[in-house]
């Protein structure tokens, strides 16, 4: 721990002590026996009953404690004052794997996008430093948020996506229809969720996480599956996919969404199954990474903490003897104080002798 004013502390303590000096000297001065004294006799034997040399010591051990309590208190007073300081050295370490979410987003997928959104929570909380992004798409794709390692945020978001599907709401996936009656476009969405990588120069594992029910509607789209999936293998993009719980009575539309993604060397699995997410997680950790490591931050901050400790203690110390003086007077007594009794009146002159 260090000091941020060592020299104020220093002149505050020097200061202090001179005090507590001269406080001392006068107070011997003040109490110094008068040169006209008049002394009285037989005091020894008043000194040597016990209930006075009980008092006396409790005295003594009374002036002691308070003694104590004053010194802590000033001490951590004089501490605080010097302004005591920690520094806080953090080093971050993150993963240069980029994950994307890639969520179809049309009206036949409303039902099961909660369930996917819940499998993409539960997905981020067992990573550890990859960035992730969410896009939606339809017949185009829009960006939910981009890449980001808050974990924090991206689990707000996900949430809310939840909500919005639960419900029902158009207005959350304003901008994946253009109006031209075309949707589930997979092909496309996949093309445009490979599209969101950023520094593209860098040699960082980069996966595309696809939830779908592969039934495309309308028009032809602008790329194929098997052109995707080309798309995505040739800037070094694994596809791994989630799929509607509905292809496992579609083999067709399954067999060419579990094609798609491992011809990328992803792993497609249902909606629902068991090891869907542990097979994910296991691709993602097989995708070449370099850890990163920050260079240390230092962070200075107060630490006032031990010297409020000690002067709370001392503060305390100094209240219970005050409180155990005035019990020991009488002053707190718990019960009414006793009336004085009076003594044997005199006997009046006329009446002695009878």
């Amino acid at each position: 721990m260090d000091l941020k004013w060592p020299v104020l502390g220093a002149i505050v303590l020097v200061i202090t002590v001179v005090a507590a000096a001269a406080i001392v000297v006068l107070a011997a001065r003040v109490h110094r026996r008068p040169i006209d004294a008049v002394f009285v006799a037989h005091t020894a034997r008043l000194k040597r009953l016990p209930r006075f040399r009980e008092l006396a010591t409790q005295q003594r051990w009374l002036s002691w404690w308070q003694t104590a309590g004053i010194v802590l208190a000033v001490v951590g007073c004089i501490w605080l004052i010097a302004r005591p300081q920690t520094t806080d050295i953090t080093q971050n370490r993150y993963s240069t794997r980029d994950i994307v979410l890639c969520l179809d987003a049309s009206t036949s997928m409303f039902d099961e996008d909660t369930q996917v959104t819940q499998a993409y929570s539960e997905l981020v909380s067992s990573l550890n430093g990859e960035r992730v992004s969410l896009v939606l798409w339809s017949d185009a794709a829009v960006t939910v948020f981009p890449l980001t390692d808050d974990y924090g945020w991206v689990q707000d978001e996900l949430a809310r996506a939840g909500r919005a599907f639960a419900l029902g709401d158009q207005e959350y996936v304003a901008g994946t229809y253009l109006g031209k009656e075309r949707a589930s476009l997979i092909s496309d969405g996949i093309v445009s969720c490979v599209k969101r990588f950023d520094l593209s120069n860098s040699e960082r594992g980069r996966a595309v996480i696809v939830a779908s029910d592969n039934d495309p509607q309308g028009g032809p789209p602008v790329y194929t599956l098997p052109e995707a999936t080309e798309f995505a293998r040739e800037r070094d993009v694994q596809l791994y996919g989630i799929g509607s719980a509905d292809l496992s009575f579609q083999e067709d539309k399954r067999a060419t969404f579990d094609k798609a993604m491992t011809d990328t060397g992803g792993t497609f699995s249902l909606l629902g199954d068991s090891n869907s997410i542990d097979s994910i997680l296991a691709g993602i950790d097989r995708l070449s990474a370099d850890e990163v490591v920050e260079p240390p931050k230092y962070q200075i901050r107060d630490a006032p903490g031990w010297p409020i400790v000690l002067i709370v203690v001392g503060v305390l110390m100094l209240a219970a003897g005050w409180v155990y003086a005035l019990v020991r007077s009488g002053r707190l007594s718990p019960g009414p104080r006793p009336m004085p009794q009076p003594g044997p009146q005199p006997r009046p002159p006329s009446e002695v002798g009878r």
